[in-house]
């Protein structure tokens, strides 16, 4: 079975000059934790999830300690508030996550099952010829699970 066979084709995006903002009222409105972020050519160029509006911790190079980090912003849990309403305009092209795993939608299920398990991912966009062609979640494993007799 290959990605195409149980990958979603129609799949909502913003571009690269929208805001935070604009992503959050599409994945609120459209009740999806995952919104693709294009250039104008429609060529993938990042990611953002609702992961993103808890937090990422990051490493201090050459430090024992890391920090949080949300939208960019140093923080603490204390002003998260402050975070929340600063980001609202920040364009999605300085929050965005760019370092993608991606997959084609040639690749098989075994593939995107192994790929999934051993990053630790929810979801992989599919990519053909540099175009964002659809997603797979782990609803779509599920449902690669059913389709199967």
């Amino acid at each position: 079975m290959k990605v195409l066979d149980f990958m979603t084709k129609d799949v909502t995006t913003c571009t690269e000059s929208q805001t935070v903002g604009d992503a959050a009222k599409k994945m609120i409105e459209l009740g999806i934790s995952v919104m693709p972020v294009v250039n104008d050519e429609g060529t993938l160029t990042g990611i953002v999830t609702q992961s993103d509006f808890i937090s990422k911790e990051v490493e201090i190079p050459h430090a024992l300690v890391s920090i949080k980090r949300l939208f960019g912003q140093d923080f603490n849990l204390t002003d998260v508030e402050d975070v929340y309403k600063k980001s609202k305009s920040k364009k999605l092209s300085d929050v965005m996550s760019t370092n993608l795993v991606t997959v084609s939608s040639e690749n098989t299920l075994n593939g995107v099952v192994e790929l999934m398990m051993k990053k630790h991912l929810k979801r992989l966009p599919v990519v053909d010829d540099g175009k964002l062609v659809g997603i797979i979640t782990r609803k779509d494993i599920l449902k690669a699970f059913e389709k199967l007799s």
